[in-house]
């Protein structure tokens, strides 16, 4: 058995299909890197980019570090292990914490500036600008923190579609941790032109509970702190399926992945499905998803600022169904 089938992936503690016609490798992708022509023709071919070892694996490093540190004053780790090994309290249940990143100087070094940036540079061709957003993920060990099937576009498609997402994991990430996973070839799908074509942000004003969603949005808007309502999604949850399992047998292809080692980079467009398995360690699983696009292209305004309107009141849109 080759160590990703025998890693006995789950999700939400269902057994994978390991079989090789279900589950295989991510291609690596770090020894074209400077060829900007084989990147993007490899991006159209396979909807991502997998370039191990592109960031500075000590400044990925001194991020989980500043990372661990809030974890431990927020008493999620298991206080008899030194913090760096991430070993969570056994009551403790998490997998999406924006706040983590937030006023974070040692996670914006590594997402923002040095390597990142001079490969978008590099691969896009001109200056890049970030959304000021980023998305934090901490999983928890469990079958209840994977995270469910989705396309991107459907959160940030209010600006160009020529727009990338990092998923960075601070740490190393072995396949029993539920790293991410991609599906092959679901950026070719017809389902780009149906479920690619939504926007979780709008709603119908003629139909359903178009006055409950507005009047929901309102009272959490003024009831939650700034810091708070980083972590609200409600609504729609914008994702294709809850289920990663079901997903693949309907839409075929395989589900891809890798054992990620700090500094290592996956780069996907807007339309590649993707999600990930089961935490199986005793650690938390922490990773960073942020946004890159030339500046000269149009922006999704939800993820802008020092207070994005994300999925909130100032993000909704009604429209005649």
């Amino acid at each position: 058995m080759t160590g990703i089938t025998a890693a006995g992936l789950t999700y939400q503690g269902e057994s994978m299909d390991a079989s090789p016609q279900a589950l295989g490798e991510l291609r690596r992708s770090d020894d074209v890197v400077e060829d900007r022509s084989e990147l993007h023709r490899r991006m159209r071919a396979d909807g991502y980019l997998f370039l191990p070892g592109i960031l500075d694996r000590e400044e990925v490093l001194t991020a989980h570090r500043a990372v661990v540190e809030r974890l431990a004053e927020a008493e999620i780790l298991d206080e008899s292990y030194p913090i760096e090994e991430g070993i969570v309290r056994a009551d403790a249940q998490l997998s999406f914490m924006p706040a983590l990143a937030r006023d974070n100087a040692a996670l914006d070094r590594v997402l923002y500036s040095g390597s990142m940036m001079a490969f978008y540079e590099s691969f896009l061709g001109g200056a890049v600008r970030h959304f000021d957003y980023t998305w934090f993920r901490a999983k928890t060990p469990g079958t209840s923190t994977a995270t469910q099937p989705h396309y991107d576009i459907v959160f940030m498609g209010r600006g160009t579609r020529d727009l990338y997402t990092s998923w960075t994991p601070l740490h190393d990430v072995p396949y029993e941790m539920g790293g991410l996973v991609v599906l092959e070839g679901s950026h070719k799908l017809p389902l780009r032109q149906s479920y690619g074509q939504t926007d979780v942000d709008r709603y119908c004003e003629n139909e359903g509970d178009a006055k409950s969603i507005v009047s929901r949005a309102q009272e959490e808007q003024r009831e939650l702190t700034s810091e708070e309502r980083q972590s609200v999604h409600w609504n729609s949850t914008g994702h294709y399926s809850g289920d990663a399992i079901e997903a693949r047998r309907e839409l075929g292809g395989r589900w891809l992945t890798a054992e990620y080692e700090a500094g290592d980079l996956l780069v996907f467009g807007m339309f590649t499905m993707h999600g990930s398995s089961d935490n199986h360690t005793d650690r938390i699983r922490l990773s960073s998803d942020s946004r890159y696009q030339l500046a000269s292209e149009p922006v999704d305004e939800r993820w802008i600022g020092d207070d994005p309107p994300m999925h909130g009141i100032r993000a909704k849109q009604g429209m005649i169904c």
